[in-house]
């Protein structure tokens, strides 16, 4: 397999999981460019060792207030904004993890900047990066990686 479909199986098998383990739902790649309709949610979580990049996240706002709901809704009375960034700062920092503890060698530490909320961020604002786009419910979401040393990380 070339390098970009070994990155593709990387990122599918990792978001499957995640997102199965942690909002308990399936996620289906989209090979489409992913049209958002409506309102963005997005975070942005930056790597900064033993390489450098950028990791950013992004799905329809309703998607974001379902999965929210689906997680803390059995435990808490109101969802606020503030709950759906902490989720999804939360769910982007689970991502990365798993990411980097697949393209990593065995026990190599990494370091994580903190995740922002980013509004309106585009997945790719400048290269070098990859984005691959998926849906929840028919619903958009993306994930992009930035950077030259983080992309340059063989697949396993």
């Amino acid at each position: 397999m070339d390098k970009t479909g070994d990155w593709d199986a990387l990122v599918l098998r990792v978001m499957a999981e995640v997102m199965e383990n942690t909002a308990f739902t399936e996620v289906r790649p989209d090979p489409a460019d992913t049209l958002f309709q409506g309102e963005i949610r997005g975070v942005v979580l930056l790597v900064h060792d033993p390489v450098q990049g950028e990791l950013r996240l992004l799905m329809a706002a309703d998607l974001l207030r379902q999965l929210t709901a689906t997680v803390y809704g059995s435990v808490l009375t109101e969802i606020n904004q503030q709950t759906e960034n902490d989720f999804l700062a939360e769910l982007l920092n689970t991502i990365a993890g798993r990411l980097l503890g697949e393209l990593l060698p065995p026990h190599r530490s990494f370091q994580l900047g903190l995740p922002e909320i980013s509004q309106d961020s585009p997945a790719c604002p400048n290269p070098p990066c990859r984005s691959w786009n998926f849906t929840i419910d028919d619903q958009p979401l993306t994930i992009s990686l930035h950077g030259e040393t983080l992309l340059a990380l063989e697949p396993p």
